[in-house]
C-alpha cells in the first residue's frame, strides 16, 4: 500500500486502489485469525492502515504490523501504541536521502514531510514496538550495518555524511531489541536465549551494546547457530 504525495506524477497509485477493498481484506483476514502486515509509506497510507486496524483483535500471538512508515505525522504515533500495532522499519532506507533535503525523495515529499522521516526513536519512546529489518533485496541485508545505521542515521564507516534526523537514532539496546526480542514477538515468538526456545542465534566478537556503531558494522561473527546446529564458527572459535 503506497502512500504520500502526488508530486511530479510518480507513485500516485497505491497497490490497493480501492481503500475500502483493502479494509475489507484486512478485516476478513483478522476474523480468520491471520495477523496482517501492511506496506504503508506515506502519512495518508499509514493513517488509513491504522484506521482499518482500529478495534481489531490481534490474532493469536502475533500482532498486526505496518511496514516502512517513511513519513509519519505526530498525531499518529499514539495510535500505534493504543492499538498495539507494531512499527516495522528499515533504518538503512534513510541512506537514500540527504540531511539537507536535496535528494529525490525529500524533494518530492517537501520539507514538512521530510522533516518527519523514519521516526524510529519517537515511536520507540512512545512505547511502540519498533522492529528493524533490511527490506532486502531493495537494500543491503547485513544486520550489523543496519544496527549501526539505526544508531547513526547515516551509513556506517562514512562519518563525513551528515546524519538524517539524528535525533531519531536509537540507543544500542533499542537497536538490538529491534532485531531480536521485538522482531521475534512480532512473529509470535519470544526472541530470548532460554531453555526450550528455538536455538537460532549469532554471537558477535564485539559487544553490540558497547562497541562504537561504526566498529559494530564490521564486527567479526564468532558463532552462528541455526535450529541448535552450529553452522558457522569464527576463526577465534575454530577447532
Amino acid at each position: 500500500m503506497a502512500g504520500g504525495t502526488r508530486l511530479h506524477g510518480e507513485s500516485t497509485d497505491s497497490f490497493w486502489t480501492d481503500p475500502a477493498a483493502f479494509a475489507k481484506a484486512v478485516h476478513t483476514l483478522a476474523a480468520a485469525g491471520v495477523p496482517t502486515a501492511t506496506h504503508a509509506i506515506g502519512d495518508a497510507a499509514v493513517r488509513h492502515a491504522l484506521e482499518t486496524l482500529d478495534g481489531l483483535a490481534h490474532p493469536g500471538a502475533a500482532p498486526h504490523r505496518i511496514e516502512h512508515i517513511e513519513t509519519l505525522p505526530t498525531e499518529l504515533i499514539g495510535r500505534f501504541r493504543r492499538q498495539g500495532v507494531v512499527a516495522s522499519m528499515q533504518p538503512s532506507h534513510s541512506h537514500f536521502t540527504r540531511a539537507d533535503h536535496t535528494d529525490n525523495w525529500s524533494t518530492r515529499l517537501g520539507s514538512e514531510r521530510a522533516d518527519r522521516a523514519w521516526r524510529c526513536r519517537d515511536l520507540r519512546d512512545a512505547g511502540v514496538p519498533v522492529v528493524l529489518g533490511s527490506d532486502w533485496p531493495i537494500a543491503p541485508f547485513d544486520p550489523r550495518r543496519i544496527l549501526a545505521a539505526a544508531q547513526l542515521r547515516r551509513p556506517a564507516g562514512e562519518p563525513d555524511v551528515p546524519p538524517v534526523q539524528p535525533h531519531q537514532g536509537l540507543t544500542p539496546l533499542m537497536a538490538l531489541e529491534g532485531y531480536t526480542r521485538l522482531a521475534a514477538a512480532a512473529a509470535g515468538g519470544t526472541g530470548t536465549i532460554a531453555p526450550g526456545a528455538p536455538a537460532d542465534l549469532t554471537a558477535f566478537a564485539l559487544d553490540p551494546l558497547r562497541a562504537a556503531p561504526d566498529e559494530l558494522a564490521d564486527a567479526p561473527i564468532a558463532l552462528t547457530v541455526v535450529a541448535g546446529t552450529v553452522v558457522h564458527r569464527g576463526t577465534a572459535l575454530a577447532g
